[in-house]
């Protein structure tokens, strides 16, 4: 199989040659773009820059997939008006404070998809579909109105709303789909074959519930709305909600290796991605570490295997290429389960 027909199957349940190794999240490092001759900020706003970082994935770590939006929500954000801070080399881009306060607020400017932090994700998932798409999967990555209100309108006043004025969190959400879709559906124009779609409603924040209450619906509907696999990243100990999950509609879960494989897994009604630790063994841990962690997602039948997010940025190079490797040595053991 193409290391695209292998994650789009696996992405849609069918049988692959193997487990397919495939980023729905950053995996670009401090060292990557020292090899590359590439460094953030620049990175986020030149498309062949970008683009390159991305090939990087497949080129140099021998993934699946090529995966150009390394910033989560901030491209959405600095577009609808949020100062970004855009990092450099060792540091990731960051939201520097919220503009809106009500739902009357949000304003989406016809001309958001011009804006160069929008503009320039889209040229290079264009550039990657049109040099290596017929062969190696093309992931791009939106966040949803949930984790995009965070942005906008600060994580403590926003969950704060969902107690006090629930219907004003609706509100929110319902004013906040036409950026996420106008967003995804360009990317999916450029050639992306799957998007991760960002909502950090994760139990480090809020109960359960809160996902049948305030967002399942609203996610059914922009399943509809977007033609393309949606992978649903949450990050967090989400075991408690992914019951509720299987219910979105999503086409898969990327999920934190806070969360047993076997017992998501067990729980899951939606294909699986993850769940390779990122601060302890792609950042300090030695190939045997990075080895037994993708052995066990594997044995547990983990349906694609990524790092759990964005991976540190001083994580050594050499770890993240050996989550490959590693399902690579897996196969070759004959370990794999019929």
């Amino acid at each position: 199989m193409t290391p695209k027909d292998r994650f789009l199957n696996a992405l849609a349940g069918k049988p692959v040659d193997r487990t397919p190794v495939a980023n729905p999240t950053s995996i670009v490092t401090s060292d990557l773009q020292e090899a590359e001759g590439i460094s953030f900020p620049d990175a986020h706003f030149h498309a062949e820059q970008m683009a390159a970082l991305a090939m990087a994935g497949h080129t140099r770590f021998g993934y699946d997939v090529v995966f150009p939006v390394f910033a989560g929500g901030t491209h959405e954000a600095e577009a609808l008006g949020v100062p970004v801070r855009w990092g450099d080399k060792d540091h990731m881009p960051a939201c520097e404070a919220p503009i809106w306060q009500r739902a009357d607020d949000i304003f989406v400017p016809d001309d958001f998809l011009d804006h160069p932090a929008i503009s320039t994700p889209i040229e290079a998932i264009r550039i990657l579909s049109s040099e290596v798409g017929d062969r190696v999967g093309v992931v791009g990555k939106v966040y949803g109105p949930w984790s995009l209100a965070y942005h906008l309108f600060g994580l403590a006043p926003f969950l704060k709303m969902t107690i006090k004025d629930p219907g004003e969190v609706t509100a929110i959400l319902e004013g906040l789909m036409e950026p996420a879709i106008l967003f995804a559906n360009a990317q999916i124009e450029a050639g992306a074959d799957a998007l991760c779609w960002g909502a950090h409603i994760t139990a480090d924040l809020i109960r359960p519930e809160a996902y049948s209450k305030f967002l399942m619906d609203i996610d059914q509907r922009l399943v509809a709305e977007i033609n393309a696999p949606l992978i649903l990243h949450c990050c967090g100990n989400t075991m408690d909600r992914i019951e509720l999950f299987n219910e979105s509609t999503m086409a898969a879960f990327h999920f934190e290796s806070r969360n047993d494989p076997y017992q998501m897994k067990n729980k899951a009604a939606i294909p699986l991605i993850g769940n390779i630790n990122n601060t302890v063994t792609l950042l300090e841990g030695s190939r045997e570490d990075i080895k037994r962690e993708v052995y066990r997602a594997l044995d547990a039948k983990i349906d694609i295997i990524a790092p759990e997010c964005a991976v540190p940025l001083n994580a050594p190079m050499d770890n993240i290429k050996a989550v490959a490797e590693c399902v690579e040595d897996y196969y070759a053991e004959d370990r794999q389960v019929s």
